[in-house]
Protein backbone atom coordinates (compact mmCIF):
# COMPACT_ATOMS: atom_id res chain seq x y z
CA UNK A 1 0.00 0.00 0.00
CA UNK A 2 1.38 3.39 -1.41
CA UNK A 3 1.70 5.99 1.95
CA UNK A 4 0.40 9.66 1.58
CA UNK A 5 4.12 10.90 0.99
CA UNK A 6 5.11 8.61 -2.04
CA UNK A 7 5.41 9.84 -5.34
CA UNK A 8 5.45 8.14 -8.65
CA UNK A 9 7.21 10.06 -11.35
CA UNK A 10 6.06 9.57 -14.51
CA UNK A 11 8.10 7.44 -17.32
CA UNK A 12 8.15 10.04 -19.71
CA UNK A 13 9.20 12.65 -17.39
CA UNK A 14 11.93 9.97 -16.65
CA UNK A 15 13.01 9.94 -19.81
CA UNK A 16 13.53 13.07 -20.92
CA UNK A 17 15.11 13.87 -17.84
CA UNK A 18 17.92 11.63 -18.79
CA UNK A 19 17.70 12.32 -22.26
CA UNK A 20 18.76 15.76 -21.01
CA UNK A 21 21.33 14.36 -19.19
CA UNK A 22 22.51 12.62 -21.95
CA UNK A 23 22.96 15.45 -24.33
CA UNK A 24 24.29 17.94 -21.59
CA UNK A 25 27.19 15.82 -21.81
CA UNK A 26 27.73 15.35 -24.93
CA UNK A 27 30.51 17.75 -26.14
CA UNK A 28 29.26 20.51 -29.59
CA UNK A 29 31.69 18.90 -32.20
CA UNK A 30 31.75 21.89 -34.16
CA UNK A 31 35.49 23.41 -34.74
CA UNK A 32 36.08 27.04 -35.97
CA UNK A 33 38.89 28.45 -38.19
CA UNK A 34 40.21 32.28 -39.05
CA UNK A 35 42.85 33.20 -42.00
CA UNK A 36 46.28 34.55 -41.03
CA UNK A 37 49.78 33.69 -41.42
CA UNK A 38 51.39 32.62 -38.16
CA UNK A 39 53.76 35.03 -36.85
CA UNK A 40 56.66 33.19 -36.71
CA UNK A 41 56.20 32.36 -40.98
CA UNK A 42 56.04 36.28 -41.92
CA UNK A 43 59.08 38.72 -42.85
CA UNK A 44 61.02 40.04 -40.08
CA UNK A 45 60.50 44.12 -40.76
CA UNK A 46 63.26 46.58 -39.56
CA UNK A 47 62.06 48.18 -36.71
CA UNK A 48 62.76 51.94 -38.24
CA UNK A 49 62.34 50.70 -42.26
CA UNK A 50 58.73 52.09 -43.20
CA UNK A 51 59.17 53.48 -46.66
CA UNK A 52 56.83 51.33 -48.26
CA UNK A 53 54.05 52.88 -50.08
CA UNK A 54 50.43 53.63 -48.00
CA UNK A 55 48.13 50.79 -49.70
CA UNK A 56 44.35 50.11 -48.99
CA UNK A 57 43.22 46.40 -49.56
CA UNK A 58 39.49 46.16 -50.40
CA UNK A 59 36.58 46.15 -51.08
CA UNK A 60 37.46 41.97 -51.32
CA UNK A 61 34.09 40.32 -52.86
CA UNK A 62 33.39 36.76 -53.13
CA UNK A 63 32.17 34.22 -55.35
CA UNK A 64 28.11 33.26 -54.09
CA UNK A 65 29.06 29.67 -53.21
CA UNK A 66 31.86 30.99 -50.73
CA UNK A 67 29.43 33.42 -48.59
CA UNK A 68 28.89 31.30 -45.83
CA UNK A 69 30.67 30.35 -42.34
CA UNK A 70 30.62 26.65 -43.40
CA UNK A 71 33.83 26.07 -45.28
CA UNK A 72 33.20 24.77 -48.85
CA UNK A 73 35.43 21.77 -50.00
CA UNK A 74 35.58 20.62 -53.78
CA UNK A 75 35.18 16.09 -53.91
CA UNK A 76 37.43 14.63 -56.34
CA UNK A 77 34.51 14.64 -58.56
CA UNK A 78 34.09 18.19 -58.63
CA UNK A 79 30.93 18.42 -56.67
CA UNK A 80 31.21 20.70 -53.31
CA UNK A 81 30.76 19.72 -49.96
CA UNK A 82 29.41 22.14 -46.98
CA UNK A 83 30.98 21.13 -43.85
CA UNK A 84 28.16 21.02 -40.87
CA UNK A 85 31.08 20.82 -38.41
CA UNK A 86 33.90 22.94 -39.68
CA UNK A 87 33.31 26.56 -40.09
CA UNK A 88 34.95 30.06 -40.10
CA UNK A 89 34.75 32.28 -37.16
CA UNK A 90 34.42 35.21 -39.44
CA UNK A 91 32.89 36.36 -42.53
CA UNK A 92 35.62 35.07 -45.06
CA UNK A 93 35.73 38.27 -46.70
CA UNK A 94 36.98 39.90 -44.32
CA UNK A 95 39.71 36.82 -43.23
CA UNK A 96 40.95 37.39 -46.63
CA UNK A 97 41.05 41.31 -46.56
CA UNK A 98 42.68 41.08 -43.25
CA UNK A 99 45.50 38.41 -44.34
CA UNK A 100 46.15 40.05 -47.68
CA UNK A 101 46.95 43.26 -45.38
CA UNK A 102 49.33 41.85 -43.14
CA UNK A 103 50.81 39.48 -45.32
CA UNK A 104 51.43 43.28 -48.14
CA UNK A 105 52.63 45.12 -45.26
CA UNK A 106 55.29 42.55 -44.58
CA UNK A 107 55.81 42.13 -48.38
CA UNK A 108 56.44 46.13 -48.86
CA UNK A 109 58.01 46.89 -45.74
CA UNK A 110 55.49 49.00 -44.64
CA UNK A 111 52.65 49.48 -41.80
CA UNK A 112 51.00 51.70 -43.95
CA UNK A 113 48.50 48.63 -45.42
CA UNK A 114 44.79 49.45 -44.39
CA UNK A 115 41.90 47.86 -44.65
CA UNK A 116 38.39 48.53 -46.48
CA UNK A 117 36.72 50.64 -45.78
CA UNK A 118 38.54 53.64 -44.61
CA UNK A 119 37.98 57.24 -44.23
CA UNK A 120 39.14 60.68 -43.74
CA UNK A 121 42.82 61.29 -43.85
CA UNK A 122 43.68 56.99 -44.61
CA UNK A 123 41.30 57.89 -47.83
CA UNK A 124 43.19 61.11 -48.95
CA UNK A 125 46.51 59.87 -48.05
CA UNK A 126 46.56 56.08 -50.28
CA UNK A 127 49.34 55.72 -53.02
CA UNK A 128 47.43 52.51 -54.14
CA UNK A 129 43.71 50.56 -53.79
CA UNK A 130 44.03 47.27 -54.55
CA UNK A 131 40.19 45.51 -55.23
CA UNK A 132 40.04 42.14 -54.90
CA UNK A 133 37.08 39.49 -56.53
CA UNK A 134 37.50 36.23 -55.47
CA UNK A 135 36.08 33.75 -57.94
CA UNK A 136 37.13 30.55 -56.43
CA UNK A 137 38.91 30.07 -53.20
CA UNK A 138 38.29 26.02 -52.28
CA UNK A 139 40.12 22.88 -51.70
CA UNK A 140 39.91 18.96 -51.96
CA UNK A 141 41.00 17.76 -48.66
CA UNK A 142 44.21 15.94 -48.21
CA UNK A 143 45.24 17.16 -51.86
CA UNK A 144 45.26 21.12 -53.10
CA UNK A 145 43.89 24.22 -52.29
CA UNK A 146 42.50 26.77 -55.63
CA UNK A 147 43.00 30.21 -55.14
CA UNK A 148 41.54 32.25 -58.54
CA UNK A 149 41.06 35.54 -58.20
CA UNK A 150 40.80 39.13 -60.27
CA UNK A 151 42.33 42.23 -59.00
CA UNK A 152 42.87 45.60 -59.81
CA UNK A 153 45.13 48.43 -58.17
CA UNK A 154 44.67 51.79 -58.63
CA UNK A 155 46.70 55.14 -57.92
CA UNK A 156 46.49 58.21 -55.80
CA UNK A 157 44.03 59.55 -58.51
CA UNK A 158 41.67 56.55 -59.08
CA UNK A 159 43.29 55.37 -61.98
CA UNK A 160 43.52 52.18 -62.99
CA UNK A 161 47.36 50.97 -63.46
CA UNK A 162 47.14 47.80 -63.15
CA UNK A 163 44.50 44.78 -63.79
CA UNK A 164 45.44 40.52 -63.47
CA UNK A 165 43.69 37.95 -62.61
CA UNK A 166 46.16 34.85 -60.66
CA UNK A 167 45.07 31.29 -60.36
CA UNK A 168 47.25 29.74 -56.92
CA UNK A 169 47.08 25.98 -57.15
CA UNK A 170 48.94 25.19 -53.53
CA UNK A 171 49.59 21.60 -52.52
CA UNK A 172 48.18 20.58 -48.30
CA UNK A 173 50.49 18.57 -46.51
CA UNK A 174 47.68 16.65 -44.38
CA UNK A 175 44.44 14.90 -44.41
CA UNK A 176 42.19 17.12 -42.45
CA UNK A 177 40.41 20.92 -41.88
CA UNK A 178 43.55 22.49 -40.41
CA UNK A 179 45.79 21.59 -43.14
CA UNK A 180 43.24 22.76 -45.90
CA UNK A 181 43.26 25.76 -43.71
CA UNK A 182 47.16 26.22 -43.60
CA UNK A 183 46.89 25.67 -47.75
CA UNK A 184 44.87 28.17 -47.74
CA UNK A 185 47.05 31.00 -45.87
CA UNK A 186 49.70 29.63 -48.08
CA UNK A 187 47.74 30.55 -51.38
CA UNK A 188 46.89 34.42 -50.02
CA UNK A 189 50.62 34.60 -49.44
CA UNK A 190 50.75 33.59 -53.33
CA UNK A 191 48.12 36.28 -54.02
CA UNK A 192 50.17 38.97 -52.18
CA UNK A 193 53.36 38.35 -53.76
CA UNK A 194 51.68 38.79 -56.88
CA UNK A 195 50.44 41.85 -55.77
CA UNK A 196 53.36 43.47 -53.65
CA UNK A 197 55.30 42.61 -56.77
CA UNK A 198 53.13 45.29 -59.20
CA UNK A 199 52.27 47.32 -56.06
CA UNK A 200 56.66 47.94 -56.40
CA UNK A 201 57.32 47.66 -59.84
CA UNK A 202 54.60 51.20 -60.11
CA UNK A 203 55.99 52.39 -56.72
CA UNK A 204 59.41 52.36 -58.25
CA UNK A 205 58.15 54.06 -61.78
CA UNK A 206 56.46 56.84 -59.80
CA UNK A 207 59.98 57.49 -57.81
CA UNK A 208 62.13 57.64 -60.86
CA UNK A 209 59.88 60.08 -62.76
CA UNK A 210 59.84 62.20 -59.54
CA UNK A 211 56.21 62.63 -59.06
Amino acid sequence: MRTPTQRVIPLGLLAAALLLSACASVTDPTRYYILGTAPAAAPTRPAAADAGPTVGVGPVLLAGYLDRNAIVTRASDGQLDVSIYHRWAEPLELGVAQTLVNDLGAQLNTERVIVYPWRGRFERSLDYQVGVVVLRFDGTLGRDVTLDARWRILDRDNREIGLKRSTIVQPVSGTGYPALVTGMNQALGGLSREIAAEIQAQFAKRAASGR
